[in-house]
């Protein structure tokens, strides 16, 4: 069975992170915004590409995901009710789920919505644009300070293992541990890659 323990409140109404990147010893930039309506919380994601998505304002499940690369449209997600259909790579797949789906790109957000303690194992649906939608378990490894350009952040540390045979590495995220629990940091077990929060702004409308 698939459990999701979710605070009502999820995240403030609206945010302004920057984050840096080290995608195998190349650095570069992330500056992600957020600004919750009617429709959901939309986050916009700006890099050497563009994502744009929507999350349910109640599960932060994705409902929608437009990825744009050199002004080319390379990833298009919308969930309408049951259906989970994904345009990727000329393709269109769709998919039959009745809970929420949790995209790849909007971990950094859907994790914030776990209430968490030290014995918590849970599983939740993960999508891969590059795979499907699987399962993935999510494991609390404990309690860890961050130490970066915010100063020490006492964090969650998170361990996700999608459950499929051949993807052997191990994805670990750091969740601040009190209120807003923003996305702190990311890492692997290749030990080539990482996310690091380095500006934070929280505002109200």
């Amino acid at each position: 069975m698939i459990l999701l323990f979710m605070y009502l409140q999820l995240l403030p109404e609206k945010e302004f992170f920057i984050y840096e990147t080290n995608d195998k010893g190349k650095i570069g930039t992330i500056e992600v915004t957020l600004h919750k309506d009617s429709l959901g919380y939309h986050i916009v994601y700006t890099s050497d590409r563009i994502i744009e998505i929507v999350l349910d304002s109640l599960t932060l499940g994705t409902l929608y995901i437009n990825k744009t690369i050199d002004g080319e449209q390379a990833l298009k997600i919308e969930r309408d009710k049951e259906e989970f259909i994904v345009y990727f790579r000329g393709n269109r797949t769709t998919y039959h789920e009745n809970g929420p789906v949790f995209d790849r790109h909007t971990l950094d957000f859907a994790l914030r919505g776990f209430k968490y303690h030290p014995l918590l194992e849970n599983t939740f649906r993960l999508h891969i644009p590059e795979l499907m939608i699987v399962n993935a378990e999510l494991k609390v490894l404990g309690e860890e300070i961050i130490a970066g350009p915010l100063g020490e952040i006492l964090c969650w540390k998170l361990q996700m293992t999608p459950r499929v045979l051949f993807i052997r590495m191990k994805f670990y995220f750091w969740i601040e541990k009190d209120v807003p629990h923003r996305f702190i940091k990311y890492a692997d077990s290749s030990g080539e890659n990482y996310i690091l929060l380095v500006e934070s702004k929280e505002s109200s409308p």
